[in-house]
C-alpha cells in the first residue's frame, strides 16, 4: 500500500509538464519505489477557470433532476417513461464519448468544449415546447451529450494541467460539490415561484456557464495537444477504430478497470438520487424547494468529505476507502422509501454525500496516473462511457422495476444490486494481493 500520498501504481508514469504555465515539479515518492510527478504551483488563473467549468457541467444532472422529472409526472408520464427519458442523456455519451477524448487528446479539450456545450444551451429551453415524449427523449439525447462533453472537457483540463495531485483534486471535488450545493436549490425556487418556463430557463442559464468558463481557459500546450493549432477536418467527426482500439487497451490497464468498476455501481447510486428519488420524494408529499434542499445538504457534505480524503487514506488504504464509501452511498439512497420525516431524509442524504464526497477525489486521482499524460481525454472518456451506460441503466431498470413492484420497492431492488456488485469487487481484491494501490 501506498503511503500518505495514496498514489495508483500503473504501467505509465506521468512526466513533468513542459507548459510554461506550470512551475518545475516537485517529485513525491511512492510506496512502490516509482516516482509520481506533481505540478508544486499551477497558476490560479489556470486552475479557476477548470474548477468551475466542472462545477457547472458536473452539477447540471442534478440542477435537471429538480426539474425535469416533476415536469415529466404533470405530463401524466408513467414511471418506466420517465426513467427512458432521464436515461437517454446518457446514450449518444456512451457510444462517442471516446471519440470525443480522443479529439481532445489531439486537439485540445477547449475546442471540443466550446462546440459541444452550446448543445445544451440550445436544447434545454426547447423541452417545455415539445409535448410530444419521443420529442423530448431526442432533445435530452443531444442536451446530454453537451453536458458530458463539458464534464469530459474539465476532467481533461485538470487532469492535463494538476497531474493527479491530491491537494488539488480535493479542491476540484470540493468545487463540483459546491455546484450540487448551490444549484438544485436554486432549481427548486426557480421551478416553484417562476413555473415551467422559469425552471427550464435556470436550466439554460446553468448550462452557459460552462461555455463562459472554458473561454476563459488558457489555450492548451502543443506538447500536450499536437494538433491545437489546427482547425477541425470533417474527417475528425467521425470516429475511429484505432482510438476505440487504444481505449480497450487503456481499459486493460488493472488498476484502470479495477476503479472503472467500482465508478460504474458509484454511478448508478447517483443516478438514482438524480432520477427516482425527487420523483418520489414528490409523491409523497415534498415541495421541490424541500427537495432542493435535500440535493443540497447531500452536495454540501459531499464537498467537505472531499477535502477529508487526505488524512483518511493515511490510516485507511486508497482502495478500500473508495470501496466503502461507495457502499455508503448506496445504502443511503436505497433506504429513503422507510424514512418520511424531513429530519431523517436529511440525516441519510448528509451520510449519502460523505460518501459521494470522499469516492469522487479517489477516482480522479487514480484514472489520471492511469491515463498517462497524453491520454486523459482518452482515460476521462473512459470513465464517462462506464458512467453512462450505469447512468442510463440505472433510472431504466428502476423504472422497470416500479412499473411491476411499486416505486418504493425499486429502491431496494436496485440498491440491493449495486451492493452484490460491490460485495463481489470486494472479494475479487482481497484474492489478487498482486494489485497496488
Amino acid at each position: 500500500m501506498e503511503d500518505s500520498t495514496t498514489r495508483l501504481q500503473d504501467s505509465t508514469q506521468t512526466n513533468v509538464p513542459d507548459n510554461a504555465q506550470v512551475q518545475p515539479a516537485q517529485v513525491q515518492p511512492a510506496a512502490t519505489g516509482t516516482a509520481v510527478h506533481v505540478p508544486s504551483n499551477v497558476p490560479w488563473r489556470v486552475q479557476i477557470p477548470i474548477y468551475f467549468a466542472g462545477f457547472f457541467s458536473n452539477s447540471l444532472t442534478d440542477v435537471s433532476s429538480i426539474v425535469l422529472p416533476i415536469w415529466l409526472a404533470t405530463h401524466d408520464a408513467s414511471a418506466a417513461m420517465i426513467g427512458v427519458v432521464i436515461g437517454a442523456r446518457h446514450i449518444l455519451p456512451f457510444f462517442f464519448a471516446i471519440h470525443g477524448g480522443a479529439l481532445m487528446d489531439r486537439y485540445g479539450a477547449k475546442k471540443l468544449m466550446l462546440a459541444c456545450c452550446m448543445l445544451s444551451v440550445v436544447t434545454l429551453p426547447l423541452i417545455p415546447f415539445v409535448g410530444w415524449l419521443p420529442g423530448v427523449f431526442v432533445l435530452q439525447m443531444i442536451n446530454g451529450y453537451g453536458a458530458a462533453i463539458g464534464w469530459l472537457g474539465s476532467q481533461t483540463l485538470f487532469g492535463q494541467n494538476m497531474h493527479g495531485s491530491h491537494v488539488m483534486a480535493g479542491r476540484f471535488a470540493f468545487v463540483l460539490r459546491m455546484g450540487g450545493f448551490v444549484g438544485p436549490p436554486l432549481a427548486g425556487l426557480a421551478w416553484d415561484h417562476t413555473g415551467v418556463f422559469g425552471g427550464f430557463a435556470f436550466l439554460t442559464v446553468w448550462a452557459m456557464g460552462t461555455v463562459v468558463c472554458a473561454l476563459l481557459v488558457p489555450a492548451p500546450d502543443e506538447s500536450v495537444s499536437p494538433d491545437s493549432g489546427k482547425k477541425f477536418k470533417a474527417s475528425d467527426m467521425i470516429p475511429r477504430v484505432s482510438d476505440y482500439r487504444d481505449a480497450l487497451r487503456l481499459a486493460a490497464v488493472p488498476g484502470m478497470s479495477i476503479v472503472l468498476m467500482i465508478t460504474v455501481i458509484r454511478i448508478g447510486a447517483s443516478s438514482v438520487q438524480d432520477s427516482f428519488y425527487p420523483l418520489y420524494l414528490s409523491t409523497i408529499g415534498f415541495s421541490a424547494t424541500q427537495i432542493g434542499i435535500l440535493v443540497t445538504i447531500s452536495s454540501a457534505i459531499a464537498a467537505g468529505g472531499a477535502l477529508l480524503v487526505g488524512p483518511i487514506v493515511r490510516y485507511v488504504p486508497a482502495i478500500w476507502t473508495l470501496i466503502l464509501s461507495t457502499a455508503f452511498s448506496i445504502i443511503f439512497v436505497s433506504v429513503t422509501p422507510l424514512l418520511t420525516a424531513f429530519p431523517m431524509l436529511a440525516l441519510t442524504a448528509s451520510l449519502r454525500g460523505l460518501g459521494m464526497g470522499l469516492s469522487q477525489p479517489l477516482m480522479l486521482s487514480m484514472l489520471i496516473e492511469a491515463s498517462g499524460r497524453g491520454s486523459q481525454g482518452m482515460g476521462a472518456a473512459l470513465r464517462t462511457t462506464a458512467n453512462r451506460a450505469a447512468a442510463a441503466l440505472t433510472p431504466t431498470g428502476m423504472g422497470v422495476a416500479a412499473a411491476y413492484a411499486g416505486l418504493a420497492s425499486s429502491f431496494f431492488v436496485v440498491g440491493g444490486v449495486m451492493m452484490a456488485a460491490i460485495i463481489v469487487i470486494s472479494l475479487h481484491i482481497r484474492r489478487r494481493p498482486g494489485i497496488t494501490y
